[in-house]
C-alpha cells in the first residue's frame, strides 16, 4: 500500500512539473533619464515695430527631460515608453507621452506624439537655431503682420507640418518595416485633445483625422539619398477641413549634404492657406560643421487680426563638438516679414546668436 501511495505521489508531482509555467527571461521595464538643454545668447537689430524698442541683447533657452525605457518579451515583442517633460514652459508641461510596441511587423505608437507625416519628413541640415521650426521669430518680431500664426507645425514657419497644426495629440500610429529602403507610416487622431481623457464635441472641435507618411533612404554609389512625402487631414465640424502636404529630399556624400523641402497647409483656422520652402547645404568634418540655409513662406491670413504675409530667412550656422553630448553652435541670421495687405507693417532684422547644446 505504501509503495502504491509513493508511486501515485510521484506521478502527481511529475504532472505538476509538466504543466508549471516556464520562468520568463524578460525583465521588467526600467526607465532611464535623458534629455537635452540649449542655452543661447545673442544680439538682434530690427526695424521699429509699433513704437517698441526690440534691439539689443537677449538670452533664450530650450530644455526637455526624457523618461524612457523598453523591455524585450519572450515572444519577441519589444514594449517601451517615452515621456518628455518640458523644462522651460509656461504652457504645456508634458510634451510627448506615448507607448510603443516593436516586432517583425513594424512599430505601433499610441499616446501623445506627432504623426507619421511629421516624423518621416526629410529636410536640409541646419546647425544653429531652428530655422525650420520657427525659431527666427524669437529674434525678429512678426507683430506688424499679425503675429506668428501658422509658424508652429504650419507651413508659414516649417515644413514639418500637421493638419490643423494639431501637435502631439493623442493618436495611434503604425510604421511598417523598412523594405528595400522604403517605409510607410499611418496615423489616426480621434480628436485634437492632448494629455486629456475628456470627450470632444465633433460638431465644434477638430476630430477624426489621419496622416500618411512615406520615405525612402538608401546608399547609392557613395551617396546617401533620402526622399519623403506626406499628407494629413482632419475634420473641423463644418466641412472646411484643414489639410497639409509636405515633401523633402536630402542627399549626402562624405561630410557634404544638400536638400530641400516644401509644405502646404490649407484651411488653417488662424493663418489661412500657407506654403513654405526650405533649402540648404552643409559640410561637417570631425567635430565641426557649417551650414547655409534659406526658408521662405507665404500665408493668406484670416481676414482679421492675422495679415496676409510673407517671410524670408537666411542662416549661416556653425557647430563644434566639445565632447560627448556637448556642442557649441552659432547662427548669423537675417529675417524679414512683409505684409501683403494695407493693414500690416513690414519688419526685418539681423541677429547673431551663440549657444551651447548639451544632451544627456
Amino acid at each position: 500500500m505504501k509503495k502504491v501511495l509513493l508511486g501515485t505521489t510521484a506521478i502527481v508531482a511529475a504532472g505538476m512539473i509538466a504543466v508549471a509555467p516556464q520562468a520568463s527571461a524578460a525583465e521588467k521595464l526600467k526607465a532611464s533619464v535623458g534629455g537635452y538643454m540649449e542655452q543661447w545668447f545673442g544680439y538682434t537689430s530690427q526695424d521699429v515695430v509699433a513704437g517698441q524698442d526690440l534691439d539689443g541683447l537677449d538670452q533664450q533657452q530650450d530644455s526637455e527631460i526624457f523618461f524612457q525605457g523598453s523591455t524585450a518579451l519572450d515572444n519577441g515583442l519589444t514594449v517601451g515608453i517615452n515621456v518628455q517633460l518640458e523644462a522651460n514652459t509656461n504652457g504645456d508641461q508634458i510634451d510627448e507621452s506615448y507607448m510603443f510596441l516593436k516586432g517583425s511587423f513594424g512599430e505601433i505608437n499610441i499616446g501623445s506624439e506627432n504623426s507619421a507625416q511629421y516624423k518621416m519628413h526629410y529636410a536640409p541640415s541646419d546647425y544653429g537655431i531652428g530655422m525650420n521650426s520657427g525659431d527666427q521669430s524669437n529674434w525678429v518680431s512678426a507683430a506688424g503682420v499679425g503675429g506668428t500664426a501658422g509658424t508652429f507645425r504650419g507651413a508659414f514657419g516649417s515644413t514639418y507640418v500637421e493638419a490643423g497644426r494639431v501637435n502631439d495629440a493623442n493618436r495611434l500610429t503604425y510604421y511598417s518595416p523598412r523594405i528595400e529602403g522604403f517605409q510607410l507610416g499611418l496615423s489616426y487622431v480621434p480628436n485634437s485633445g492632448e494629455d486629456t481623457n475628456a470627450l470632444v464635441d465633433r460638431n465644434t472641435a477638430l476630430a477624426d483625422g489621419y496622416a500618411i507618411g512615406a520615405n525612402f533612404k538608401r546608399d547609392m554609389g557613395g551617396f546617401t539619398v533620402g526622399v519623403s512625402g506626406g499628407f494629413g487631414t482632419i475634420s473641423d465640424g463644418d466641412g472646411d477641413d484643414p489639410n497639409s502636404t509636405n515633401v523633402g529630399v536630402k542627399i549626402s556624400s562624405g561630410g557634404i549634404s544638400a536638400g530641400f523641402s516644401y509644405a502646404k497647409s490649407d484651411n488653417d483656422s488662424s493663418g489661412g492657406d500657407m506654403t513654405g520652402f526650405n533649402a540648404g547645404v552643409a559640410y561637417s568634418s570631425g567635430p565641426m560643421g557649417v551650414s547655409l540655409a534659406y526658408f521662405g513662406s507665404e500665408r493668406d491670413g484670416n481676414g482679421g487680426t492675422v495679415n496676409a504675409a510673407s517671410m524670408n530667412t537666411t542662416h549661416l550656422s556653425a557647430k563644434y563638438a566639445l565632447g560627448p553630448g556637448v556642442t557649441a553652435a552659432g547662427t548669423l541670421g537675417y529675417n524679414s516679414y512683409k505684409a501683403d495687405d494695407t493693414t500690416g507693417t513690414d519688419n526685418e532684422g539681423s541677429y547673431m546668436v551663440v549657444g551651447l547644446k548639451v544632451s544627456f
